[in-house]
């Protein structure tokens, strides 16, 4: 079996798991209006409408891309963590954003696949040394245009009073 099983997002780490921890733990999120799509072990998928999110030219607001791109990659952080039932708190390491055309309407950013040995690479750093790094990629598209790709580098630490669990 791989590192990463595929799970039906109404899982117990699903869709209302993610929403119920974006909602929570940032305030912001819920002033944007981020939305949790789907959550699969190979797609994350979260929205913003666009109202909320507008500048003064009414076109999307890059801090607000950035801000759901953040998110998407966080939740997938985060999602795979609890399927791996490791204590770990995740957050973001460092980033790149691209912003490639304007957005003049509701925001959908979706997690791009993340390669198995990168996976990999990032349960046995956990494991190893109670922390590690995964890089993940996000585009945002306003509805079939891609307006912004981000790349970002996500740390997981696993908590003092946590072990990695035996399989």
């Amino acid at each position: 079996m791989s590192a990463v099983t595929t799970l039906l997002d109404d899982g117990p780490y699903g869709v209302d798991y993610l929403r119920r921890r974006i909602l929570e733990e940032f305030p912001l999120a819920r002033h944007i209006g981020v939305e949790v799509e789907l959550a699969a072990d190979d797609r994350i998928v979260l929205g913003a409408p666009f109202e909320p999110n507008a500048n003064h030219n009414r076109t999307a607001f890059g801090g607000s891309q950035f801000c759901v791109a953040v998110l998407t990659g966080w939740a997938w952080t985060t999602r795979y963590l609890a399927l791996q039932r490791v204590a770990a708190d995740a957050v973001i390491q460092e980033s790149t954003i691209r912003y490639l055309a304007p957005a003049y309407g509701p925001l959908r950013a979706v997690l791009q696949p993340p390669s198995l040995e990168g996976v990999e690479k990032f349960r046995r750093m956990l494991r190893r040394a109670g922390r590690g790094r995964m890089r993940l990629g996000v585009d945002v598209h306003d509805g079939a245009t891609l307006v912004t790709q981000f790349h970002g580098v996500f740390a997981a630490s696993i908590r003092q009073e946590s072990l990695w669990p035996e399989s």
